[in-house]
């Protein structure tokens, strides 16, 4: 895995599969100048096999923003593998995510917790996903705050 530090028009694709087309421009540029987001790509032989964005602003809580893996490339533990490495960089004692319908089904087999946050856009149904590490949480205030990027 490799940390994003340049505009690159094939990661620029991977984010549209995850992003409105006209906000992977914005998106991109984000992580690039945020001191809080980082993206990473994983990939082999030089082909970029998927990515992960994550926002670590908060102590303890690792927020995955963006997760992309190429069509070809679905279903070989690629989305796994880059949690399990955000997971271990960060050692957050929570990660989150916010997914549709399509992804739900991953990241209940991964481990999260799922609730769904009903039709947040028309006829969208989002779900938060949290996934609890097994330490102990340190100053963890509990709060109403909306952690989704």
């Amino acid at each position: 895995m490799n940390k994003v530090n340049s505009r690159d028009m094939d990661i620029v694709k991977l984010l549209s599969l995850v992003t409105a087309e006209s906000k992977v421009e914005p998106v991109l540029e984000e992580y690039l100048r945020s001191p809080n987001k980082d993206l990473y790509v994983k990939q082999s032989n030089n082909v970029i096999k998927g990515c992960v964005g994550v926002d670590n602003s908060e102590e303890e809580l690792l927020v995955i923003c963006h997760i992309a893996v190429k069509k070809i490339y679905q279903g070989q533990g690629n989305a796994s593998e880059m949690i399990n490495f955000v997971n271990e960089i960060y050692k957050p004692s929570r990660i989150i995510a916010e997914t549709d319908s399509e992804a739900v089904g991953f990241y209940q087999k991964y481990g999260f917790e799922i609730n769904s946050l009903g039709e947040k856009y028309p006829n969208v149904e989002r779900f938060r996903c949290i996934f609890m590490n097994n330490h102990v949480v340190k100053n963890h205030q509990q709060g109403n705050k909306n952690h989704f990027c």
